[in-house]
């Protein structure tokens, strides 16, 4: 296991490294920023961000707190991503241990597979939670197995703490977190009426399909001992104040790095929601469900079906499933971009689990049942994104990010426009291909197939993502001010977006970057400004070059 996890974080961090960036500036930016307010070098040079985690910024800080410039810091988040994606490894090999009994070389193979899909991988380049949140899930998971096997406090306590780091991975992991909280009370005072179920008429048994068991399942109640009503009371109060605790950090932290608790809140974005657009919810929240199934080749669905078979844990992980898909619904509702219909960020972040435990129902569940509900589902799901929002949706570059089989990014490879009877055909055809190599008493012919995938969906991501950073905002920004020799700027945020203000920060050097409050206030040592074009400049100074919908000026 140290081996596969050392091995996982070593090729992770070659594949970040291939990546130029920052891409997404005004998320990586953000992130940094925060970290280096955190790391005690004052407020960040950005404009007022959108509520991010602080989690993620407190992993980041110790690179500025050690005196990296830019670039280094742009390494070190990097080089963070790979090992929180190889920390995926373990955790999820002792989930699909516990939940399904399988043995070991199944479990390390399920695994290895469920950590390693292409989104993850490429977007370990990007200054972002996506690395972070999937390890958050399956600690929660692995804590509950835990819980249900012996119900204490300190493994209460311990499943409280991973909900409270999931809220601050991201706040819109909160409904998933609280699910969390809910579930360690419900299930200490319930788990006696909960068994496990024997398994059904769609599987086979579990020596005959070649996964042999070897420990005893999640479903199991362990010792039975009481958790008592006092204790159940303690570990929700516990839980409920621990979330309210971070959502206080994360205001005090981007109120100190961006002098703004965020540039929207829950009652800002419930006040933009109605009624009258719960069936839009909808269509994105079945949108969501449909990229995780073409995404995954269809082995969501199995998995799914596993998890639903693996109570009383499972059924819980499904509910945060449900948390994840109510918030992408709900936030995406009303918001303008090319993947909004088939959007696949907010539930990446539950694909290892399923995958992982898709692959152990590959092996498990007969291959007529395994086939018919692969198909549906990716059919169902391409027929659904080639429906869903308007005609010339798909015709719009996108954001490059996929997991297994099919692409956001694009099908075919590395392309940046997306095409969904394209990615149904391709999920169809590598989920049929995997179905049959995980039939064989031994994974590793699945396993070697698995890899083929995972590295072209990876190559051709990366491929998506250059052609994403020859459009960037900070490409933009690095060609307009080309050799321009730059030692203290001051930037207008007003009128300017946040990619630009930011790109130009970055390029700069946040030490070298200030926020223009107004033109008498501004630092001697400054030599350079960025206004909107419509700006009036300070008397004497000269324009060098546009920048972006800005212009630089020079000073006297």
């Amino acid at each position: 296991m140290t081996a596969v996890t050392a091995a996982h974080a070593a090729v992770g961090s070659w594949v970040a490294a291939l990546t130029p960036g920052p891409l997404l500036v005004s998320d990586d930016l953000a992130y940094l920023g925060m970290a280096r307010t955190l790391a005690g070098q004052g407020a960040a040079p950005l404009a007022e961000q959108p509520p991010y985690g602080v989690l993620y910024p407190v992993l980041l800080a110790p690179g500025w707190a050690l005196g990296l410039d830019e670039p280094s810091m742009l390494v070190w988040a990097r080089i963070l991503n790979a090992l929180l994606g190889a920390a995926l490894v373990p955790v999820l090999y002792s989930v699909v241990r516990r939940l399904t009994g399988a043995n070991g070389r199944w479990s390390l193979v399920a695994a290895v597979v469920g950590a390693s899909l292409p989104a993850h991988m490429s977007t370990a380049s990007i200054v972002w939670t996506e690395r972070l949140l999937p390890l958050l899930v399956a600690l929660s998971a692995l804590c509950l197995i835990r819980f249900v096997d012996r119900p204490s406090i300190g493994r209460a306590i311990a499943a409280t703490g991973v909900a409270a780091a999931l809220f601050a991975g991201h706040p819109r992991m909160g409904a998933c977190a609280l699910v969390l909280v809910l579930a360690v009370p419900c299930i200490a005072r319930f788990d006696r009426l909960v068994r496990r179920k024997q398994a059904g008429p769609i599987f086979t048994t579990p020596t005959a399909a070649g996964v042999a068991g070897t420990t005893a399942a999640a479903g199991s109640t362990g010792s039975g001992t009481r958790f008592g009503v006092r204790n159940t009371l303690i570990v929700g109060s516990v839980g409920l104040l621990g979330l309210t605790a971070v959502e206080g950090a994360r205001r005090l932290a981007a109120d100190a790095a961006f002098a703004s608790e965020g540039a929207y809140d829950l009652a800002d974005l419930a006040e933009r929601r109605g009624w009258d657009e719960i069936p839009e919810m909808l269509i994105r929240g079945a949108g969501t469900v449909g990229y995780l199934v073409l995404a995954t080749a269809g082995l969501a669905v199995i998995g799914l079906v596993v998890l639903l078979r693996s109570p009383p844990v499972g059924p819980w992980v499904f509910l945060q499933l449900v948390a994840v898909v109510a918030v992408a619904g709900w936030f995406l509702t009303g918001v303008q971009r090319a993947d909004a219909y088939l959007h696949g960020r907010y539930i990446e972040v539950m694909a290892p689990i399923l995958v992982g435990l898709g692959i152990i129902g590959l092996a498990r569940m007969r291959a007529l049942w395994a086939g018919l509900a692969m198909a549906v589902a990716i059919v169902s799901s391409g027929v659904w994104g080639a429906w869903a929002g308007p005609g010339d949706n798909w015709s719009e570059a996108r954001s490059p990010v996929m997991m297994l089989g099919a692409e956001a990014g694009g099908a075919p490879f590395g392309n940046d426009v997306f095409e969904p009877g394209a990615a149904a055909f391709v999920a169809l055809a590598v989920g049929l291909a995997l179905l049959i190599a995980f039939r064989r008493p031994q994974p590793w012919l699945g396993l070697v197939l698995a890899t083929v995938v995972l590295s072209l969906g990876t190559a051709s991501d990366l491929e998506a993502l250059d052609q994403l950073y020859e459009t960037a905002t900070l490409r933009t920004v690095q060609q307009d001010l080309g050799d321009i020799p730059i030692s203290q700027i001051a930037v207008d945020v007003e009128g300017l977006s946040r990619n630009l203000t930011g790109a130009v920060a970055w390029e700069v050097g946040f030490d070298d970057t200030s926020i223009q409050i107004s033109a008498d206030r501004i630092s001697p040592d400054t030599s350079h400004l960025l206004l909107r074009a419509d700006a009036p400049a300070p008397p004497g100074a000269e324009l060098l070059t546009d920048v972006g919908a800005g212009k630089l000026w020079a000073l006297p």
